[in-house]
C-alpha cells in the first residue's frame, strides 16, 4: 500500500509544480508585465494558462485534475494578490472549465490543444470589449467612428465629403483576432511541448539547480499592489478620448453626428457604472468568491503552503533561464525560455 501511495505521489509531481508554475503566472506575471509596459497583458497571461493547462492534461491520469489546480491555482492567487479583480478569477476559472471540457479524453491532444487556445483567445479579447461597452455604452463605439471619420476628413481628406467608415467594427475585429491568433499558436505550441519534453534535447536544456538556489534574492513571496482602477491604461484612454470628442461637439459641432448631451451622457454613466461596480459590488462579489475559495482551502492547505514556498526557487529559475535565452533573438528567444523554463521546473530537485 505504502508503494502504490509512494507511486501517486511521484506522478503527481509534475502536476504539482505546473500548478505551482501557473499560480506564480496568474499571480505575478501581469505585475512584472505591467512594469515593463508590455501591451496585450491579458493575452499572455491567457496564453501562458493555456501551455499549462494542456501540460496538466498530458500529465494527468485521472479526470478532474484541471479543475483541482484551477482552485489551487484561484487559492493562491486570492492569498498573494488580495486586490485581484473579480474578472481575473472568473477567467481563471473559465480557462479550468474549458480545460477540462476540451481534455475529456485525451485521444486527440493536439486538437483540443489548440481548440483550447483558440476559445481562451477569442473569450480574452471579447472580456475587454464587453467590458467598454458595459462602462461606456453602444455610444462608445459611435464615438469611435465619428472621432476617426472626423480625423480623417480633417488631416487626410481636404473634401468636405467623406464616406462614414465603421473603424469601430474593424478595431473590434483587429482586436479579437490578435487574441485569436495568439490563442491558436499557444495551443499549438502547447500540442508539440509533450514531444519537447521527452526528446533527447531536452536532457541538454537542464540548467544546475545551483544556479537558482544561489541567486535567490528573497525567501518570501511579495504580495502585488492594488492598482487604482482610475489608473488603468484602457479606462485613461477611453477618458481622454472622450473629453477631446465633448470638446469637439462644443468647437465644432457639425462635423460629427453626435451632439453634446449624448457624450455627457456616456461619461455620467461611466462614472457611475465604475463607482458602482468598484466599490459596491466587486467588493460584495469577492467576498461571496473568497468564502467559496476558503471552504475549500483546508483540503489543499499542505499543497498550497509547499508551492508558495518554493515560488522563490521557481522566479530565480525563471530569472537564470531568461538571461540565458539572450542568445538567442525575437520567438527563437521566447520558445527557448518557455521550453528550457518548463523542463526545469520539472526536474528539480529541491533542497530539503
Amino acid at each position: 500500500m505504502k508503494t502504490e501511495e509512494l507511486t501517486k505521489e511521484i506522478n503527481r509531481i509534475p502536476i504539482t509544480r505546473l500548478t505551482a508554475l501557473w499560480a506564480l503566472s496568474e499571480s505575478m506575471l501581469g505585475g512584472l508585465l505591467h512594469a515593463a509596459h508590455v501591451p496585450f497583458r491579458g493575452m499572455i497571461i491567457s496564453s501562458a494558462a493555456v501551455i499549462i493547462i494542456c501540460l496538466i492534461a498530458h500529465f494527468a491520469e485521472r479526470k478532474g485534475e484541471i479543475l483541482k489546480a484551477t482552485i489551487i491555482v484561484l487559492l493562491i492567487k486570492a492569498a498573494i494578490s488580495p486586490y485581484t479583480p473579480v474578472a481575473a478569477y472568473g477567467s481563471v476559472f473559465l480557462q479550468g472549465i474549458l480545460g477540462e471540457a476540451f481534455f475529456f479524453s485525451k485521444r486527440f491532444y493536439a486538437i483540443s490543444s489548440m481548440m483550447l487556445g483558440l476559445v481562451v483567445g477569442i473569450l480574452t479579447g471579447l472580456q475587454r470589449l464587453i467590458t467598454l461597452t458595459l462602462i461606456f455604452g453602444i455610444t462608445f463605439w459611435d464615438a469611435i467612428n465619428q472621432f476617426l471619420n472626423y480625423v480623417i476628413k480633417e488631416f487626410f481628406i481636404s473634401s468636405t465629403e467623406t464616406s462614414a467608415f465603421n473603424f469601430s467594427l474593424v478595431l473590434m475585429g483587429l482586436y479579437i483576432l490578435i487574441h485569436l491568433l495568439f490563442g491558436f499558436a499557444a495551443g499549438l505550441f502547447a500540442s508539440k511541448m509533450p514531444a519537447k519534453i521527452n526528446s533527447e534535447e531536452a536532457k541538454d536544456m537542464i540548467v544546475s539547480e545551483l544556479n537558482f538556489f544561489n541567486s535567490r534574492e528573497s525567501e518570501g513571496v511579495r504580495k502585488t499592489k492594488h492598482r487604482l482602477w482610475w489608473r488603468k491604461p484602457s479606462y485613461i484612454l477611453s477618458f481622454i478620448f472622450s473629453v477631446g470628442l465633448l470638446i469637439i461637439s462644443y468647437t465644432n459641432p457639425q462635423a460629427i453626428n453626435l451632439n453634446k448631451n449624448s457624450i455627457i451622457v456616456m461619461l455620467i454613466r461611466s462614472i457611475l457604472i465604475m463607482l458602482i461596480w468598484f466599490y459596491f459590488l466587486s467588493p460584495i462579489l469577492l467576498t461571496t468568491i473568497k468564502r467559496s475559495l476558503n471552504k475549500r482551502q483546508n483540503e489543499y492547505a499542505n499543497e498550497i503552503t509547499r508551492m508558495i514556498n518554493h515560488f522563490p526557487i521557481y522566479k530565480n529559475a525563471a530569472a537564470v533561464i531568461w538571461r540565458l535565452s539572450a542568445k538567442y533573438n525575437g520567438f527563437r528567444r521566447l520558445n527557448y525560455f518557455i521550453v528550457t523554463l518548463i523542463i526545469n521546473v520539472l526536474t528539480l530537485k529541491f533542497p530539503e
